[in-house]
Formats: structure tokens, C-alpha cells, sequence
């Protein structure tokens, strides 16, 4: 079982928002050809004092560990350490997937242009150019387990995150490709017609994040609803939550 983190990168787009998704690479070993979040497992980096001291967080981050709770005693919770290198993990991976540059100066001031350099070096880039990752803005949306049933499990915890303005996302061209910001209720439609490829827990996630009108809406609610750590169970071919889940996570 691997720690992972995924980040559900937000734009206004006209009255409402739209969500960046990548499709990952044909040959990956992990729910190949199908659009996702950026992502990916933490690493060692990840949870070393260099990151996290690398890393600014929320004046508030300790009242998050009081609204994560796990829905069974099978999904297990992650450490004060683990949830703080997830959240650097969750910028790392958006920066080497997406090209997106989440950081700031010392004051909390955002860089007015994102630093020249690979996106494989998301720490060094910021220790050569003296900046922190900023992870104030993002919001711990929900933690998932893939089954027992399946020999590589991920128990991953969804971020939810505002796009800088301005900010350019694209895919790296090598673990993911075809970049598209779309909205939630779109993704869901074009996944049902066949012509986008989408896996159950992102649909789960596009589908709570379309009831939401506004951005502002969304992050209210990303910001103060309960985090349950949660598996979905495996219903025939497919997947299911538990009844009383469906509409409490």
C-alpha cells in the first residue's frame, strides 16, 4: 500500500469552473489511456526535512488533522509528517505533470514569473531560487483506498487547488498527455459517450464537484467538509460506495 496525492487544479471559466485532466500514457502501468488529476506516490524526497522546510502551509493546517476520520478500520490514516509531505508531494507532482510552478518568496509573495528549469527538479528549483512550496491554498478534499483485491493499492488523498492567474498547464509529454481543462458536468458527459476515458473514483470526484456553481462555493465547502477515509467495494464488474458513504464523503 503506497501513499499517493492527486490534485484537482480549479479555474473560473466564464459564470462557473473548469478542472485540468491529463491522459495517462498508453504503456503506464496504472489505468493506462484514462484522464486523471495530476498525481502521483510519495516519494522519499517527499517526507525529508529538505521538503519540508521547503514548504508553506495554511496558518490553519492543524484543524485539518480533526476533520480527517476513516470510514472503516481498514483505511488506514496518514501521520502528521505523511500529511504534510503528501501536501508538497501534491505541488511536486503538479509542477512535473502539469508544468504548473505553485510557490512563493519568504514574505508568502507569489514570483511574478515561474523559474527556467526541468520539471523533475521541483525541489531544487526551489532551494536555487529561494522559494517555498505553497501549499496554503490547498484543500484536502478526500483520501481513497483501492480495494484489497487489487495487488498495487494507492491510498490517495485528493487536493483541490486554485490555478494562478495566468498559469499554463500542459502535459509533460512522457508519463501523461492531451492536457484539457474541462468542466466537471462535461468530463462526466463525454466519459459516458465514450470518447473520454475515466476511472470510477475520478468520476466520483467530477461528479461532487459538479453540484457546485462557483468556485468560491466549492472551496468554501472543500475547506470545512469532513475528510473520511474511504474503499470502494468492488460490485461485480465494477465499483460501488457503501450506501451510507454516497453522499457523505
Amino acid at each position: 500500500m503506497r501513499l499517493a496525492s492527486t490534485v484537482m487544479l480549479a479555474r473560473p471559466a466564464g459564470a462557473r469552473f473548469e478542472l485540468f485532466m491529463l491522459r495517462r500514457s498508453q504503456s503506464s502501468h496504472f489505468v493506462p489511456d484514462a484522464y486523471v488529476f495530476p498525481g502521483g506516490t510519495l516519494s522519499e524526497i517527499d517526507l525529508s526535512e529538505r521538503a519540508l522546510a521547503r514548504t508553506r502551509f495554511a496558518p490553519d493546517e492543524a484543524k485539518l488533522r480533526a476533520r480527517v476520520a476513516p470510514s472503516s478500520p481498514e483505511v488506514p490514516l496518514a501521520s502528521d509528517r505523511e500529511l504534510a509531505a503528501l501536501s508538497f508531494a501534491a505541488l511536486r507532482e503538479l509542477y512535473e505533470e502539469a508544468g504548473v510552478f505553485l510557490a512563493c518568496d519568504s514574505r508568502g509573495d507569489v514570483p511574478a514569473e515561474t523559474p527556467d528549469g526541468s520539471r523533475a527538479d521541483f525541489l531544487e528549483s526551489l532551494e536555487r531560487n529561494d522559494l517555498y512550496a505553497d501549499a496554503r491554498e490547498l484543500a484536502l478534499f478526500s483520501q481513497w483506498l483501492t480495494p484489497p483485491q487489487f495487488p498495487k493499492r494507492y491510498n490517495t488523498h485528493f487536493f483541490l487547488a486554485p490555478a494562478p492567474e495566468g498559469a499554463t498547464a500542459a502535459a509533460d509529454a512522457h508519463e501523461t498527455h492531451d492536457g484539457i481543462w474541462i468542466a466537471p458536468a462535461d468530463a462526466i458527459a463525454r466519459n459516458e459517450a465514450g470518447d473520454l476515458h475515466l476511472v470510477y473514483p475520478t468520476i466520483k470526484h467530477l461528479e461532487r464537484l459538479a453540484q457546485f456553481a462557483t468556485l468560491d462555493e466549492l472551496f468554501t465547502f472543500a475547506r470545512t467538509k469532513p475528510v473520511l477515509a474511504l474503499s470502494p467495494q468492488t460490485v461485480n464488474d465494477g465499483f460501488a460506495l457503501p450506501a451510507a458513504l454516497e453522499n457523505a464523503w
